[in-house]
């Protein structure tokens, strides 16, 4: 496998287009499995609110025991559609797999980039103006393929300071880490009248 090389800036930090998972709206594979074992058999509606004002960002029905255009592989234990509010649809792979304590199972997603399982997908990926912003993705996918980090990845969250007086408080206190940011997760509703009824308007 080829090594890609990291950019460094002057300084040996890293120099280059980060984007982290935390500010894209993630799919965690266990809303699924929550769709599933729903007797109703019902679509889910799924909304990212923007955390800061709470305007919705992306929005997404989710169903499952869907028919798919194509064939998929037979191993899947099933499929779901991620259906956008714009219409365009992902048919995303989903299997069932064991724990390795406890006996128990867990819900993965099937990336349909690189067939890798995952338990969250992201719907969108590194992209756009600035080297730190994230652009709406045709496809769901796994964090490696949207080109996404972690926050911490690379002591990004170490604060650092450039004089003396920083660096004596290092040494007297040891190193200072901003907190790690929390996954943007969306809300969860079962029809469009209960997502008005706790104040989301798409």
């Amino acid at each position: 496998m080829e090594q890609r090389k990291t950019a460094r800036d002057w300084g040996g930090r890293f120099f280059g287009r980060r984007v982290n998972c935390e500010i894209v709206p993630l799919l965690p594979a266990w809303i699924v499995g929550r769709m599933l074992d729903d007797p109703r058999k019902i679509p889910y509606l799924l909304v990212w609110a923007d955390p800061q004002d709470g305007t919705p960002r992306e929005a997404v029905r989710l169903c499952a025991k869907i028919k798919p255009p194509v064939p998929f592989p037979p191993d899947l234990t099933d499929l779901v559609e991620i259906k956008r509010h714009d219409g365009t649809r992902n048919f995303i792979g989903i299997v069932l797999r064991p724990l390795p304590r406890n006996g128990g199972q867990a819900w993965l997603f099937m990336c349909p980039y690189c067939q890798t399982p995952c338990r969250a997908l992201y719907g969108w990926k590194a992209g756009g103006q600035y080297t730190n912003s994230a652009q709406i993705s045709p496809w769901w996918q796994c964090r490696q393929c949207a080109g996404l980090r972690y926050s911490s990845e690379g002591g990004a969250l170490v604060l650092r300071g450039r004089g003396s007086w920083f660096r004596a408080l290092e040494v007297e206190f040891g190193t200072t880490r901003s907190d790690r940011p929390e996954s943007w997760y969306p809300y969860v509703f079962t029809s469009p009248h209960q997502a008005a009824a706790a104040g989301i308007i798409l």
